[in-house]
């Protein structure tokens, strides 16, 4: 069989769970709508160069040594199983031997040509053995600590504005610019930041746009401690188990390496792009603890050596005191001397805009935060006796004069959903002062509003663009529905198309769309999937199991090696009787390859 065929096959045998860890993987897979479109996007140049370029030294020297023709069961195991699971050598599902595939082999002949022999007395194995530093574990606490507040703000601002597929990263500068501003960091880092959330699945590509995934959701709820988890876990999973490994085994042997340097000498083959992503690695660590100043630290070291809870519990103890305090001022703003807890923050952040993130973070009032958090489900007096327990005192005037005004002026104005065509969105209030205010405002102009009587405005423009449009020039605008029911601007967030279905998981979700066009195919396959099996089978000289209906409608099992496919009819050799067969292809039920 062909690479192509030997690949699908064995992608096909796979656990979801194996696949799903291939898919995390690897890169520049698209959306395969079958395993054969699965292990054709892994089979081409771009994704293996970005896969083999990505293999630590043990991966590689197993990699070459099978294009050399070596026996498998003499190599490492674990350099092995880690090669079929990136989809670089396939394993039979009956006989578990290894196939190597030409294809990956001769991509990998000259990048691989001047790896160099492992060294005596390598791996080392066992924990590395670091001091416990109180002042170090100090300083990544805190980075950890910002880290993951970072990453947090990132998953409020990305369902807030929308985030288009955009350049090489499919992040727009605007977006990342935006975002450092907010945040205080530099453009790298954030870029950083967004990598993290795309690798942890908390943002998902879906055509155009990045959405919010259910386990952002989840991300967001839980604890301080449970979030940076999530960040070292994946760190440690983006090195794959072997790169975990050597890394491990790479500081124990030359403690006096950096980070960097370490990440370096695991990764060899590392090309431009990787050693771009090497350096981004080696920040990220800096900004989760897993180093001070370039060199490793003790969380590190637990991680690696796969005592994650240890690191936690180091953790813990040396991250900030959560605080159940807040400082209202009279000029609006809201002062946290410390990390509020999660509950806390989830509340105050839907009334609330944020102002400085730290630590100690600043918050601001405003008529729009307000109007956002009414929307949301909240009450004036629900967020007036939220800010009194806070604050541990009466509220200030300024607060008090705006928690009414608030009140008094929700709801003035409401988008409805229109009829459509140049009518989809239809603005009503009963202060016809306020339309036509709106009316004469320049800067809506782009908007096209036309009044269509004293008391409604209407627009060929969707509800929610309008929606945004107008809060963005200082209006306090409420979407509702046909019935009149509040829409919370927090519904539009997340794209819930299917995920909901795979636990929030967009590459399970992928892998059950795989498994269900592989058993539509195998029972009522319709003419562009016979087509495409039929098709593969010809180009790949594979043999195919052909089920297909007699003149008295009883269905047939040929063996047939297809030779063409025209005029609606396949032709090809029977293989078990050792004649031409031609059959219709309006008379074969389904198909199977192999």
């Amino acid at each position: 069989m062909s690479d192509l065929l030997n690949l699908a096959v064995s992608l096909r045998a796979r656990a979801d769970s194996e696949i799903v860890q291939l898919l995390r993987r690897r890169s520049a897979i698209g959306s395969p709508k079958d395993f054969f479109d699965l292990a054709q996007a892994l089979l081409t140049p771009k994704s293996l160069n970005a896969a083999i370029t990505k293999l630590s030294g043990s991966e590689a020297r197993t990699l070459a040594a099978l294009g050399k023709g070596a026996d498998s069961a003499q190599l490492k195991a674990e350099a092995v199983d880690s090669l079929v699971e990136l989809g670089l050598v396939a394993r039979d599902a009956a006989t578990g031997q290894i196939i190597t595939l030409s294809t990956v082999t001769d991509a990998a002949s000259a990048i691989l040509a001047n790896i160099a022999p492992e060294r005596d007395g390598f791996p080392a194995t066992g924990l590395l053995m670091l001091p416990i530093n109180d002042s170090v574990i100090g300083l990544a606490a805190i980075a950890a600590f910002e880290t993951q507040q970072a990453v947090s703000e990132l998953l409020i601002d990305a369902g807030n504005n929308r985030l288009k597929l955009t350049g090489k990263t499919g992040f727009g500068v605007s977006d990342v610019k935006r975002l450092a501003a907010h945040l205080r960091r530099s453009n790298q880092a954030v870029r950083g930041y967004y990598q993290l959330a795309e690798q942890l699945q908390l943002l998902v590509l879906v055509g155009e746009r990045w959405w919010l995934s259910g386990a952002a959701e989840e991300f967001l709820a839980t604890t301080v401690l449970d979030r940076w988890v999530r960040l070292a876990g994946q760190w440690i999973t983006s090195l794959g188990p072997v790169g975990a490994r050597e890394l491990n085994s790479v500081l124990k042997t030359h403690p006096e390496l950096g980070l960097a340097s370490a990440l370096k000498t695991v990764f060899p083959l590392a090309d431009a792009n990787l050693g771009e992503e090497l350096g981004l690695l080696a920040e990220e660590a800096q900004g989760i603890g897993f180093s001070v100043s370039g060199q490793p630290t003790l969380l590190l070291a637990y991680c690696l050596s796969g005592q994650m809870d240890v690191a936690a519990d180091l953790l813990a103890n040396h991250l900030p005191q959560l605080q159940h305090n807040l400082i209202v001022q009279a000029d609006l703003s809201l002062i946290a001397p410390g990390p509020l807890d999660t509950a806390t923050e989830a509340v105050l952040r839907k009334f609330t805009d944020i102002e400085q993130v730290s630590v100690a973070s600043t918050y601001r009032l405003s008529a729009l935060s307000l109007s956002h958090g009414l929307e949301c489900g909240l009450s004036i007096a629900q967020i007036r006796a939220m800010l009194l327990d806070l604050n541990g005192k009466a509220l200030p005037q300024p607060v008090e004069y705006l928690l009414r005004e608030a009140e008094a002026r929700f709801g003035r104005l409401t988008i409805w959903p229109g009829a459509g065509g140049a009518e989809k969105s239809v603005l009503k209030s009963t202060d016809g002062i306020l339309l036509t205010e709106i009316l004469n405002d320049s800067r809506l102009r782009a908007f096209a509003l036309q009044a269509s009587n004293a008391a409604s405005i209407f627009t060929r423009f969707e509800p929610e663009i309008v929606y945004y449009g107008l809060r963005e020039h200082g209006y306090l605008p409420i979407r509702v529905d046909n019935s009149g029911q509040v829409i919370s601007p927090r519904d539009n967030q997340n794209f819930s198309g299917g995920l909901a279905d795979s636990s929030g998981n967009p590459f399970q979700l992928l892998v059950d769309n795989l498994r269900a066009a592989d058993e539509r195919v195998g029972k009522q396959p319709d003419d562009q999937d016979l087509t495409r099996q039929i098709q593969l089978a010809v180009k790949n000289k594979a043999a195919l199991r052909v089920f297909a209906e007699d003149r008295s409608g009883t269905e047939v099992e040929f063996y047939i090696l297809p030779t063409a496919l025209a005029n609606g009819r396949l032709r090809g050799m029977d293989k078990r009787n050792d004649v031409e067969r031609t059959l219709p292809l309006e008379r074969i039920k389904r198909v199977e390859l192999g």
